[in-house]
């Protein structure tokens, strides 16, 4: 980068517009460079000069921040980037980012680990009886009997709103169905697994016993067990509103019929941005269920 008038701009400002140029396209990416270089010399020069006195920081990184966002959409469109966020890869990387972000905040998982290291030694090591009548205290149970019993509640309520909701799946492919396994299986997991380490969190974050038990012990259980069922409803939900060809989100909603209606209930047909099919969903209990009609090939796209 030359400096004519030997102003050379921040080395942080410099470091972050190289680092957006290698976002950018590289067929474009030269001309970006030079053009992008020439504007933060030229606010270089009217820092210098004075002529942005008291917000020169601010406008080194707004300049920064517009050249990032301009090489972003230079490399990810809109439309493309749309149409990422409506396919399965979009919450096949959240659930990866997710699973990735809470393993660094809780160590590796340690509080499971813990309670898991708890639940061996507790079955392998029986407690013996004292005089042939009782036994004595072991805490490893309550850490046990504490944790696994809201997982089986929250499994069992999930399955009951699921089954009330009408959320009901057609007969598709195999692909369908193991996108629809995997969304299961990561709620199964990472719910559960947020919960027992967030609430360990809560727990050394709060110091009155108090507040541990009511915050860190019974609400956070009332609050996993309420997130567990919406996000089983959620699976369900929006594998429903899925294409069982391309797996993506369906769009352009229309709503037909009428609530008050026996002969005609209402539904909501949508249609895939793909162009292999239309899907009818029934909203209410009167409906036929989810119907989905294919479309011949003359409505994919780019045929």
């Amino acid at each position: 980068m030359s400096h004519p008038d030997g102003v050379p701009p921040p080395a942080l400002c410099r470091w972050l517009l190289r680092m957006a140029g290698r976002l950018a396209p590289p067929a474009l990416r030269p001309e970006w460079r030079k053009r992008w270089n020439s504007r933060l010399s030229n606010l270089c020069i009217l820092v210098d000069r004075g002529e942005v006195a008291g917000r020169d920081r601010a406008e080194l990184m707004l300049i920064c921040r517009d050249a990032l966002r301009n090489a972003f959409w230079l490399r990810f469109n809109r439309a493309g980037l749309r149409h990422w966020t409506l396919g399965p890869q979009f919450v096949m990387a959240l659930v990866a980012a997710g699973a990735l972000l809470l393993a660094l905040l809780s160590h590796g998982f340690r509080t499971t680990r813990s309670i898991v290291d708890a639940a061996i030694e507790w079955n392998i090591e029986p407690i013996e009886f004292i005089g042939s009548r009782h036994l004595p205290y072991d805490p490893r149970g309550d850490l046990v009997v504490g944790h696994v019993v809201p997982i089986v509640l929250a499994l069992a309520i999930g399955a009951a709103l699921v089954a009330i909701g009408r959320l009901s799946l057609g007969r598709y492919g195999w692909r369908y169905w193991f996108y629809l396994a995997v969304k299961i299986i990561s709620v199964i997991v990472l719910v559960p697994l947020l919960w027992v380490e967030g609430s360990r969190w809560l727990w050394l974050l709060l110091t009155p016993e108090v507040l541990r038990v009511w915050v860190a012990g019974f609400g956070a259980t009332l609050v996993f067990l309420g997130g567990f069922g919406l996000a089983a409803i959620w699976v369900f939900d929006d594998q429903r509103r899925r294409c069982p060809v391309c797996l993506h989100r369906l769009a352009r909603p229309v709503t037909l019929g009428s609530w008050a209606s026996m002969f005609e209930p209402v539904t909501t047909e949508f249609l895939c941005d793909e162009g292999h099919g239309a899907l009818s969903l029934a909203e209410t209990e009167m409906g036929e269920g989810d119907r989905w009609v294919s479309l011949d090939a003359s409505w994919r796209v780019g045929k």
